[in-house]
């Protein structure tokens, strides 16, 4: 086969040399760390969709229903939808 020195007419402006060893570390180290923290950083990825139901009976009124309970949910997009009375 052929040696790459043997070849004439190949352009030296083509011909560039390697990189460091190091710098390809770096980079690829780098990288790592980038996906690393995407996939850490997620938002939402640690919190589930959380619902909370108000209690409907209170200690003190304890056959009085609460009039309007509220009822907070946490979708997974992160936004908080609330149903029944707004809080005040």
């Amino acid at each position: 086969m052929y040696k790459r020195d043997d070849i004439v007419d190949v352009d030296p402006r083509f011909d560039r040399p390697q990189s460091p060893a190091w710098k390809r570390a770096v980079l690829v180290a780098l990288l790592a760390v980038l996906f690393w923290l995407a996939f850490h950083l997620r938002p939402g990825a640690k919190h589930q969709p959380k619902v909370t139901y108000a209690t409907r009976y209170s200690e003190e009124f304890k056959f009085r229903p609460a009039a309007s309970p509220v009822i907070t949910e946490r979708l997974k997009d992160g936004r908080v939808r609330l149903r029944g009375a707004l809080p005040t």
